[in-house]
């Protein structure tokens, strides 16, 4: 990037911002629009100085991000002529966000969090709150009925701090069950993989058949069992699955 002066139109403005930050560049990075230009000095990463005509700090963040558009280029190597600040990216862009107008919510399941960003952050306690809920699992659209923690998830959406926590999906073969009612019987390293996914231990199980057939079963997991789905006689008896069939299951 250094000496390319390229279109802001094209690109989104904080996920630039993060990336030089993330890089540990050094240098000011430019954004010439109308006859105002914008300034964001870094220094080993760290945000030294932001200037936007008359406007300085975190208004002439909010001035750019009101109307993100421009010609911009990355002078590496550049230092701020007057630095007035020494903050991360992610919070001063956090705190200027504050200032803008709510986005709709990203999705209504529940959330990962950036947890290594997060916590070089300071928070208030009503903040860590919401960080909290999410980090419990929450679903996203329960947290945001309060207002304060819907403006908060607004704002780590934007800045790539939040994202939809995804659990994968595996293709098992159904097998019979023996020794136990009314659960089916998993892989334990599967079982492992979606309590990552998740951030807690799955206790439910979905199975979908060929036919789009759902059904919910409660879950155990145990050891050596691969690619198997194992069935008690009562479950297979009271849905259409049997044994050799091939299914698609997913952790609730």
């Amino acid at each position: 990037m250094p000496n390319t002066t390229l279109n802001l139109d094209h690109f989104n403005f904080l996920e630039l911002m993060q990336l030089l930050a993330a890089g540990g560049k050094t240098g000011v990075l430019s954004v010439t629009r109308d006859a105002e230009t914008f300034e964001c000095a870094l220094e080993a990463g760290r945000v030294r100085e932001l200037k936007m005509g008359a406007r300085r700090g975190n208004l002439a963040l909010v001035a750019l991000l009101s109307d993100p558009r421009g010609q911009f280029h990355f002078d590496e190597g550049r230092r701020a002529a007057a630095p007035s600040l020494d903050a991360s990216m992610d919070e001063v862009a956090l705190e200027a966000l504050a200032a803008l107008p709510e986005q709709p919510l990203p999705f209504d399941g529940p959330g990962k969090l950036a947890t290594e960003r997060l916590d070089q952050m300071t928070w208030t306690v009503t903040e860590r709150r919401v960080l909290d809920r999410i980090e419990a699992q929450q679903p996203l659209a329960e947290v945001a009925r309060d207002p304060e923690a819907r403006r908060l998830i607004s704002r780590l959406d934007r800045l790539g701090l939040l994202k939809p926590r995804k659990s994968r999906t595996a293709r098992l073969t159904v097998t019979l069950a023996q020794g136990v009612r009314g659960v089916v019987v998993v892989d334990s390293s599967i079982v492992r993989r979606w309590s990552g996914d998740l951030g807690r231990p799955p206790a439910q199980l979905a199975v979908r058949d060929d036919a789009g057939q759902t059904y919910t079963f409660a879950l155990r997991m145990a050891p050596d069992l691969g690619n198997q789905l194992q069935v008690p006689t009562e479950l297979l008896m009271r849905t259409g699955l049997r044994a050799g069939m091939s299914v698609l299951v997913k952790p609730l």
